[in-house]
Parts: C-alpha cells; sequence; structure tokens
C-alpha cells in the first residue's frame, strides 16, 4: 500500500471510530458535561482572566472554562468534547509516526484520549486535564520537529518548554519531560541521555511553585492531582491517560524490531493493541459511570431548561431515592398538577417532596424545591452555599439569589449579581432583562414570580430549616395564601404524611381562598376518609387511645354536607363505597390483589404504603 493510500486509509477509519465515539458520549455523558457548564460562570472580565494567568496552569483553565461555557448546549458539549479527544489522538499518532511509521501502531494512538473519556465521567475530574494535556502534545510535537540537528538548541529549546508548560498548563510539564526524554532516547538522537534534564527542570518547577504557595502539595505539581478536586480521593482511572503516553511511545518503538518485517506479526500485534486498548476502555468507563449521578444531570438540565413534561417523565421512569422523588413532584409542581396527580407515581412520604439531608447539606436539588414552595429565606440560604460550586459560581444559584435579592428589595445587592452575570455570554442577555426591576417596586409586584416570591416571605423567616418544611409552608399561607405552588406543596405533604386530621384542618382553614379554589381529588379522598373513619370508631376504643369523647364528637361533626360543602364530589363518595366494600373482601381474604385498581389513591397510599 502506497504512503498516501495509507494515511488515507487510516484517516478514514479515524473519522468513523471517533464518530462512534460521539455517539458513545452523547448516550452516556451529554448531561454530565452539561452540568460542567453549571459549575462555573466564565467572565469576559480582565480582572478575572489575569487571575487566572497568575496561577500554574492558568492558560489550560482558561481554555478549558472558555470552551465550557458552551456546554448549555448538549450538542456543543459533545462536538467540541469529541473534537478535543480527536485532537489529542491525532497528535499522539504524529508523534508515534515520527518514532516509527508503522501502521498497525494506529490503534496505539486511540487509547490516550479513550481514558480520558472515562475521567470525564467523574465530575470532580476538572475539564482543565484535558485541555493540558493537548497543549503538552502540542509541545511535544513542536519538540519532535524542530532542530533535529542541533543538539543544543534542542536541549536549550526543552529545558524552555518545560517551564513554559508548567506555568501554562501545570503538572502535565512533568509528563512532557519523560515523553521527550523517552523520545530522544527511542529516535537514538545525540545527546540523548542529556534530555533528562528536562525532568529536572519540571521538578525543579514544583518546588519553586509549592514553597512560593502557588500550589498546595507536591502532588499537585507533579501528578494528574493538578487537575483534580482537591478534597476528594482520585480514582486511579485518572492517572491512565498519563501512563498511556510513554507507554504507547514505547510499545512503537519495540514492537518495529520485530513486526517490521512479518505483515502477519503486524496485523497481529495490530489486533492486540485494538482489543486490549478498547476492553480496558470498556472496563475502566463503566466502572467510573454512576447512576444516580448521571440521573442527578439530567434532572438537573431538564430543570434549568424548564423541559417539565421531559423531567417527569424521565424522574418516573428511573426513580432510585428521594433525589428523583423530589425532581418528580418539584416537575408536577411547575406544571400546576401536583396535588391532583400526587398519587399516579410512587411516593415514599413527605421526603418524596422536599428531602432534607441531616448534615443540611447544600445542593441545587434543595433550593429548587424551597424555592418553588415559597420558602425564599431558606431557598436563598442554600442556594447561596450551593452557588460555590467546583470552578466558581453556579449560574442557576446565582440568577435565584438575585431574584430573592430583587424580592427582598435588596436592590443594591441584586445590581452587583446583575453586573457579574452581564459579563458573560449565555446570562448576559437575561441579566440586563432584569435591570427593569431595580429601585421599582410596583414592578417587583407586578411580576408573576417576583410578586408572589416578595408576598411569601412571613413575618419570621426559617433561613437553615431549624423546623420542619410544614412549619415554614404554615407561615408562608398565612402570608399569602394565593400562593397556589405553596398550597399544593403543604396539603401534598401532609397527604404524605398520612396525617387525616391535620389535612381536614387545613382544608377547612384554606378552601375557597385564592390558592385552593377547587379541593384535588386525593384530599377529597382524605376528607371523605376522615369523615368515615371517626363515625365508624368505637368510642371506647378512641378513649382508650387517647381521643376524649368531646374531641371525637368535634371529628363526627364532619359529615356529609360538610364534605360536599368543602369539596368533596359526589363521584369520590361513590368510589370510597365500592372501595370500601373490596377493601372489606380484602381483609377477609388476605389478598390485596382486587385493590389494584385503586393504587393511584391515598385510600391505597394510607393502608397499604409503608413510610
Amino acid at each position: 500500500m502506497g504512503f498516501r493510500n495509507k494515511n488515507s486509509v487510516l484517516l478514514g477509519i479515524g473519522f468513523i471510530l471517533f464518530f462512534v465515539l460521539g455517539c458513545y458520549i452523547k448516550e452516556t455523558q451529554q448531561y454530565a458535561l452539561f452540568y460542567r457548564e453549571q459549575q462555573q460562570l466564565f467572565l469576559f472580565d480582565l480582572i478575572y482572566i489575569g487571575e487566572l494567568f497568575r496561577q500554574p496552569g492558568g492558560f489550560a483553565i482558561l481554555m478549558a472554562r472558555f470552551l465550557v461555557q458552551f456546554f448549555y448546549s448538549l450538542w456543543s458539549s459533545i462536538v467540541l468534547t469529541t473534537l478535543l479527544l480527536a485532537l489529542i489522538t491525532l497528535s499522539v499518532w504524529l508523534i508515534l509516526r515520527k518514532i516509527g511509521d508503522y501502521w498497525y501502531a494506529f490503534p496505539l494512538s486511540f487509547i490516550p484520549g479513550l481514558f480520558f473519556a472515562a475521567s470525564l465521567l467523574d465530575n470532580n475530574y476538572h475539564y482543565e486535564g484535558v485541555t493540558a494535556y493537548l497543549l503538552m502534545l502540542l509541545f511535544l510535537f513542536i519538540y519532535s520537529t524542530v532542530f533535529k540537528r542541533n543538539k543544543r538548541l534542542r536541549l536549550v529549546l526543552g529545558c524552555i518548554f518545560t517551564i513554559v508548560l508548567f506555568y501554562l498548563a501545570g503538572s502535565v510539564a512533568l509528563l512532557f519531560a519523560i515523553s521527550a526524554f523517552l523520545f530522544d532516547c527511542l529516535k537514538k538522537r545525540e545527546w540523548a541521555l542529556l534530555s533528562s534534564l528536562y525532568v529536572i527542570f519540571a521538578f525543579a518547577m514544583g518546588l519553586v511553585a509549592v514553597q512560593g504557595g502557588w500550589l498546595g502539595i507536591y502532588t499537585y505539581a507533579y501528578t494528574p492531582l493538578c487537575y483534580y478536586e482537591a478534597t476528594v480521593t482520585a480514582p486511579f482511572v485518572h492517572y491512565i491517560g498519563w501512563i498511556t503516553l510513554p507507554a504507547c511511545m514505547l510499545i512503537t518503538g519495540l514492537v518495529g524490531y520485530f513486526a517490521e518485517r512479518s505483515r502477519y506479526l503486524q496485523t497481529v500485534v495490530c489486533l492486540v493493541i485494538v482489543i486490549t486498548g478498547f476492553w480496558s476502555f470498556w472496563k475502566s468507563y463503566h466502572l467510573n459511570m454512576n447512576a444516580n449521578l448521571g440521573a442527578f444531570y439530567q434532572y438537573e438540565y431538564y430543570t434549568v431548561n424548564e423541559e417539565w413534561d421531559e423531567l417527569t417523565a424521565v424522574s418516573a421512569k428511573n426513580m432510585r431515592n428521594y433525589n428523583g422523588a423530589n425532581y418528580l413532584n418539584f416537575s408536577l409542581i411547575q406544571k400546576g398538577v401536583l396535588a391532583e396527580n400526587l398519587f399516579l407515581y410512587p411516593q415514599f412520604g413527605p421526603a418524596s417532596l422536599v428531602y432534607i439531608p441531616k448534615d443540611k447539606t447544600p445542593d441545587v436539588r434543595l433550593a429548587h424545591v424551597l424555592f418553588a414552595m415559597g420558602n425564599m429565606g431558606a431557598a436563598q440560604n442554600v442556594a447561596f452555599n450551593a452557588c460555590q460550586s467546583l470552578n466558581g459560581y453556579n449560574p442557576t444559584m446565582l440568577k435565584m439569589i438575585l431574584q430573592i435579592d430583587l424580592m427582598r428589595g435588596s436592590y443594591a445587592v441584586a445590581l452587583k449579581y446583575i453586573e457579574l452575570l452581564e459579563k458573560t455570554l449565555h446570562y448576559s442577555e437575561w441579566a440586563t432583562s432584569q435591570r427593569k426591576f431595580l429601585f421599582n417596586d410596583g414592578q417587583v409586584e407586578q411580576d408573576p414570580v417576583l410578586g408572589t416570591g416578595r408576598r411569601d416571605f412571613p413575618n419570621e423567616e426559617a433561613f437553615v430549616l431549624f423546623d420542619s418544611p410544614m412549619d415554614d409552608l404554615y407561615k408562608i399561607l398565612d402570608t399569602n395564601p394565593s400562593d397556589v405552588k405553596a398550597m399544593q406543596y403543604a396539603i401534598s405533604y401532609l397527604l404524605l404524611a398520612k396525617d387525616i386530621n391535620h389535612t381536614k384542618e387545613f382544608i377547612e382553614k384554606y378552601y375557597g381562598t385564592p390558592g385552593l379554589k377547587s379541593l384535588p381529588v386525593p384530599a377529597q379522598e382524605a376528607l371523605v376518609f376522615f369523615y368515615d373513619y371517626y363515625h365508624t370508631l368505637d368510642e371506647a376504643y378512641a378513649v382508650q387511645h387517647g381521643i376524649t369523647k368531646e374531641q371525637l364528637a368535634d371529628y363526627q361533626r364532619v359529615d356529609l354536607d360538610y364534605c360536599k360543602n368543602h369539596g368533596v364530589t359526589q363521584e369520590t363518595f361513590d368510589r370510597f363505597a365500592i372501595f370500601k366494600e373490596a377493601y372489606g373482601k380484602v381483609r377477609q381474604s388476605q389478598s390485596a390483589q382486587s385493590l389494584t385498581q385503586y393504587k393511584n389513591t391515598f385510600w391505597h397510599y394510607l393502608l397499604f404504603v409503608q413510610i
């Protein structure tokens, strides 16, 4: 095969493989890439850019954050990431081809890029790890090309490249030094052993950076930990992308001696490389996939983009924990059907509405839910803590904080956030649109979101969730009974808690108010059950279990007319009569199969679902 034909074939194979990789990334990683955009706020600001440049690896960080700002689009994230991996593969191949132009070594060039695709599954792995690696390969390719015969200039260039690369891209300078030294040895260049000076320079730069306070510890100066979240232990997979480059160079240099004269052996070598490399990638990729995190990234994408039908569908289908349940019910509240459709989906108690970890760890999920509840004080507290993401501000949380400050009338603070967001590419237009609310109470009060939020603020705010969410909802509704979302969250909370007594009191207090003009079917079912339960309850049994005669008489005041006057329809009464008869048969047969048609009712949830 001719030289030109061989390169054309390899190029065609490369395009096909990267198209397949792009499709694979789309299916497995598109939402994780989107969430990276939610962990940073790239600012077109000289002070911000200057601060990045002043730290080791600042240029690689700048490159990464500039690219990641476009990841609000799933397609942009897939195309840009696949393009970066393709450039890494092309650079590796150009370097390997200088060591030995062996077609059967071509699959080796894919291995580092594939492992970086696996690294990107881990959200704690910063995107600058990829851009820094690409910069290093660019420097290595230039080094392998220029000053082939002038050994002195080559050594000077290698030392300069090591120093400059450390400043521009961080710890990857050590990988460059090792790879450049190895390249010279494999190519048997004159004074090849003196290339070990690059490694000494790389260690020296790390020593200076740590002693000077620019880097915290030596592992940040010499390992891939430079590109990993400092508070988390990095898995070994993040080291493989580094290890594979010198390994591929060694394999290319050594295999050529044995396979050059045998086409059969060349084919065997190629197959071994392909099978070993891709099997290792496949195993590492799937070992590092986290189904719960993957689901969270997808929920957050639909939330940020306000695609409520999609959020409902995916959270209902993949519900694994309270996190998924919270997003499901959050999508229902945004569509205005939470209380009505509450039991069309699996529910596991009040935590299905709002799950608050015991350590009250701030997260964006909780901020979204509290904001929808109208608990603006708590939402701002959680959003403020969640805003400080891995690489700067979380833009969605920043927008939430800005809106709450407008609700509060803290216009000077809101202006600072507006000015900050106006320095971004994607959020500047939205930020500018918020200027009309500054120092304009009338505009704020007329806005559907800001006006409702302002009216939601109770006289006594709950900032840190010392009390239960229901306590806060009572305060909000006492202040603003027209908040439909808060009303639906409150009545749904009581239903999921199986608290029929407080559900009855809630209906009695709020039915007919602007937020509860009609009674949702599950609440009707709860009121009918309340009526039937206390009218059939034995008085002696009630007294024995702490219910006084006066209390029982008060409960029995809830009769048919009371239920009808509080929104219960005749259809609900008729369904309950049929359910009650079916339930009586179930108690005799000890089989609940005949009640499956009622699994979407409050009655079935009350009697058969454990919380």
